[in-house]
């Protein structure tokens, strides 16, 4: 299985045809597909860290199973690692090492201190989230396979320099944290996403549509494990909802949040989620949440510049 689409071919061949889409790692992490096989050089050696150093993850991380790796590596290292929004929960939301969500905003990685670097390990990427051109900053970048971390941890000097907030951090929580406690109406976009979390079944999953409601989700999205919160990079009519169904045909419980209008894909993943009785809650952001406040997100960290590769 490649494709979002294969996960349910069996269901609906018409809708699996619309969805030919790379299957999230996220999703991938959450259902315990098998890990692909990666040709690749055998293991070398390690690029040892020189002055400032930290880690940027994507979610090839979670498509190779190799979250333990990573965590073992990033506290071996005594480094920070920020996550591009498909590798959500690699870290949970309040580590030592979690730098922050990134790849959603045009100035995510200046906000992360990027600039500022002598040394960027990368692992896992997805170009549709990180583009190289936006991370590379001046600062050496040094891939590592995801499959080599833990071996690596054994083998990693120990940064002295302290794991410290970036911007991004602090600016993205500016906005969140007042809003998961805002009581207006329409709701503030960040306390409808808190009110989702708690009503989340345990073990269950959250998918968001590219877009706002994607990006509201990837960004304020307090994650507590890997695999949990889906936005997917690519932006396809129905695939917030088809990630859903996707994991509830496997006993996930899972809830998709999209905006108004809901199209027509959509619609017919619904009805067939309905015809299966698969576990699946579909939140329609209208009217009732005030996605204007959007501004205060591009006021923080930028114009979105998700989704528009």
């Amino acid at each position: 299985m490649e494709t979002v689409g294969d996960l349910l071919l069996d269901a609906s061949a018409e809708l699996a045809a619309q969805l030919a889409v790379p299957i999230p790692g996220a999703l991938s992490f959450a259902l315990g597909l098998p890990v692909p096989v990666r040709p690749g050089p055998a293991l070398g050696q390690l690029d040892q860290p020189r002055g400032r150093t930290a880690m940027l993850a994507g979610p090839g991380v979670l498509r190779d199973r190799a979250v333990d790796g990573l965590r073992e590596f990033a506290a071996a290292a005594h480094v920070g690692v920020a996550n591009t929004w498909g590798a959500k929960g690699v870290f949970n939301w309040d580590s030592p090492h979690h730098l922050g969500t990134c790849g959603l905003q045009a100035r995510d990685f200046e906000l992360l201190d990027f600039g500022a670097l002598d040394l960027l390990w990368t692992v896992g990427l997805d170009p549709d989230e990180s583009p190289r051109e936006r991370y590379e900053l001046g600062a050496r970048v040094v891939p590592i396979q995801p499959g080599d971390l833990a071996a690596f941890a054994t083998q990693v000097a120990r940064s002295s320099y302290p794991i410290e907030p970036p911007p991004l951090f602090e600016r993205v929580a500016a906005v969140a944290q007042p809003g998961y406690v805002d009581e207006r109406f329409p709701r503030h976009p960040a306390r409808a996403v808190m009110e989702i979390k708690q009503r989340m079944a345990p073990g269950g999953i959250v998918t968001a549509e590219p877009g706002p409601a994607g990006l509201w989700v990837a960004r304020t999205f307090p994650t507590d494990g890997p695999g949990t919160v889906i936005v997917p990079a690519v932006a396809t009519p129905g695939i917030a909802v088809a990630v859903a169904l996707a994991a509830a045909r496997r006993g996930i419980p899972a809830t998709a949040v999209a905006t108004e209008p809901l199209d027509d894909t959509s619609r017919a993943l619904v009805e067939l989620a309905e015809q299966l009785e698969a576990p699946v809650t579909v939140e329609v952001w209208g009217d009732a949440v005030d996605l204007s406040l959007t501004a205060l997100l591009v006021e923080a960290a930028g114009p979105v510049v998700a989704w528009t590769t």
